[in-house]
């Protein structure tokens, strides 16, 4: 099966099978507490839980392919705004368009 690795996260397996993730938690420790009877199968992998790929389509009851019809997305974040590391480095915001509250504004003088 291309596309999905041999071992997800709870999360991964989540999204292939288009549940919540706290639902994927929810059957993935029923599994561990029924020992294997009920929920998504998952093994141990120290303190992590991984769900094996093969395990897990023999539960879905056929193979299994990636949500969004191809290779799961990248999980690199975006990159981080660095900000300023002092304050007189940053420069003022624009004014334009911005008015003052209306206590503060001059009387007309009427």
């Amino acid at each position: 099966m291309a596309g999905l690795p041999d071992f997800l996260t709870v999360e991964e397996a989540a999204r292939v099978l288009r549940i919540g993730r706290t639902a994927a938690y929810e059957l993935a420790r029923r599994f561990e507490l029924t020992n294997g009877e009920e929920g998504i199968p998952v093994v141990r992998v120290g303190r992590l839980m991984r769900v094996p790929r093969a395990a897990l389509e023999r539960w879905a009851g056929g193979p299994l392919s990636h949500p969004n019809g191809g290779e799961p997305k990248s999980r690199k974040a975006a990159p981080r705004r660095r900000r300023p590391t002092s304050k007189g480095s940053q420069e003022p915001l624009p004014l334009d368009g911005l008015r003052e509250p209306p206590s503060r504004r001059p009387s007309s003088g009427k």
